[in-house]
């Protein structure tokens, strides 16, 4: 999977990721930070990418509406710790081996997490 780290996320769950496989290209690393919120989704968008973030902005879908994107992934883990992340997206990504997260909000929690698709055919998970 490919996936835009947004400048909030730990480095090292940039680096978990990118060993477990996944195309990675982390904001900060590609000296993108401080980008306004719309020219990230941009960037997601054109470079086909699931942007990760813990930036709430992006769960409004009114404002950012999962059809238009190729997902995002919103962590809402607190307190935000790295081994606590790491496990989520290991289960979140066991269950979804070679499934594209395009049209969909995910809302990653420590134990599960809720998928928000297109307004098509929007379901929680």
């Amino acid at each position: 999977m490919r996936f835009l780290i947004d400048e909030n996320v730990f480095p090292k769950v940039s680096v978990h990721l990118q060993e477990k496989g996944h195309n990675i290209r982390n904001l900060v690393q590609a000296g993108l930070a401080g980008l306004p919120d719309d020219q990230l989704i941009q960037i997601a968008r054109s470079e086909q990418r699931t942007l990760v973030t813990f930036d709430l902005h992006f769960g409004d879908i009114f404002r950012y509406p999962p059809e238009e994107n190729e997902g995002i992934i919103l962590i809402r883990i607190h307190p935000p710790l790295l081994g606590d992340i790491t496990a989520a997206f290991d289960r979140l990504l066991n269950q979804h081996k070679d499934a594209s997260f395009k049209g969909q909000l995910i809302v990653l929690g420590r134990t599960g997490y809720r998928v928000r698709r297109s307004k098509k055919n929007q379901q929680e998970t």
